[in-house]
């Protein structure tokens, strides 16, 4: 009796050992040439999965560590897909990425026994957007050539145009753009307040001049059904940000200043902010490098004083590459410096700080900078930027 007790202890430290390393274990990609993998297709009636990426490709090392490993998503593709991964830059994903046109990373393909692509999506997202994407490489209805006859065929109603939208972008964006149009020409208004209304604005609004960003901009109480407030916010940041870039790009300067009190007026920390980056990137637009200065001061007293990824930014955008006249490095530098200290281990601010140093001439503290943030790289392609960094220190 007692020796079976004992086991009990043991047996369990089993279990949670082989789910801890199924949970590790992810999405299986398996090692084979692409003419094998159809092979096994073919023995597993099922779709090839392939994840395109590079080496240096940050979202593709981002979906590794927090989706791809992640237990429902790994059996959602295990259980329903030959899984395989190329690099696009090496040895056969070279062919891979010429024969189905892979242009960004990462790409994911969903191809048959015989090669024929059969559903295309890519970039970073969700475990929920990729488990979607999974589900709808394997509904034929959902396929690219399916949406088209539907389509050709004059199906109309917004979820299949949404479908039909969100799939054109890795296909083909030139027609994508044109469903995008007679979306928000034909969207009814009257569905608008709705979940379906929703994803249409999150899809296809711009601004809060065009259609959607409009309606948007003047109901957006009434998505909290559908949305978190963070979610409503977010949105209604983005149009008043874009609209304001449009403003600055058009020489609308009297538009712009009466817009910009959305976000100056507003008692959100966060819309603060956002206002106080773009009068920044307003003066440096119009070269008006006093007024910047002025800005980006009380910034950093300010509002940006607790947030390292802002004044690195702004940093960078006045202060590195000679994109400016030096009269702003002072200020530029001292935003790095702060962002470094409340940020050390993150990659940009390091090398922010170093690549200032340089333009002014601060070589061991540039040095110093420098060689943190080649630590910090998480790429081949990153380290050998901030080592041509290191090496113009050096000559100083």
């Amino acid at each position: 009796m007692k020796r079976r007790l004992l086991m009990i202890p043991l047996l369990l430290a089993c279990l949670l050992f082989a789910a801890a390393t199924f949970a590790q274990e992810g999405i299986r990609f398996r090692s084979n040439s692409l003419a094998a993998l159809k092979q096994q297709a073919i023995a597993e009636k099922k779709l090839i999965f392939i994840d395109c990426y590079t080496s240096w490709c940050a979202p593709c090392k981002w979906m590794d560590h927090n989706v791809f490993t992640l237990p429902a998503v790994a059996e959602q593709y295990n259980r329903n897909f030959i899984n395989a991964r190329f690099d696009m830059e090496k040895g056969e994903g070279m062919e891979i990425r010429k024969q189905y046109t892979v242009s960004s990373f990462p790409t994911y393909l969903f191809v048959d026994a015989n090669g024929k692509l059969v559903y295309r999506s890519g970039s970073r997202m969700s475990a929920e957007e990729f488990m979607t994407v999974g589900e709808n490489a394997n509904d034929p209805a959902k396929g690219l050539a399916s949406l088209q006859q539907q389509y050709d065929n004059g199906k109309r109603d917004m979820q299949f145009m949404l479908d039909f939208y969100s799939v054109l972008h890795h296909y083909d964006r030139n027609k994508q753009e044109r469903i995008g149009e007679e979306i928000v020409s034909n969207f009814p208004e009257e569905q608008l307040n709705s979940a379906l209304g929703w994803k249409a604005i999150r899809l296809l609004a711009r601004t809060d001049e065009d259609r959607l960003g409009g309606w948007f901009m003047k109901h957006q109480a009434d998505f909290k059904p559908f949305a978190r407030q963070g979610e409503i916010d977010t949105m209604a940041n983005r149009l008043t940000t874009s609209l304001l870039f449009g403003y600055m790009r058009d020489n609308k300067d009297e538009l712009f200043w009466k817009r910009i009190d959305f976000f100056r007026k507003s008692t959100m920390p966060a819309r603060k902010k956002e206002g106080l980056m773009m009068e920044a990137e307003f003066y440096l637009a119009r070269k008006d490098f006093d007024n910047y200065i002025r800005v980006a001061n009380a910034g950093l007293k300010g509002v940006l004083n607790d947030d390292p990824d802002k004044l690195s930014f702004l940093a960078r955008r006045s202060g590195s590459r000679g994109v400016v006249e030096p009269k702003t490095l002072p200020v530029s530098y001292a935003m790095a410096k702060r962002a470094v200290v409340l940020d050390p281990k993150e990659y940009s601010t390091q090398s922010t700080l170093a690549q200032i140093c340089l333009e002014m001439k601060r070589k061991e503290e540039g040095l110093e900078a420098a060689k943190k943030a080649y630590a910090l790289a998480e790429t081949s392609k990153i380290e050998k930027i901030v080592q041509q960094l290191i090496d113009q220190l050096n000559a100083l």
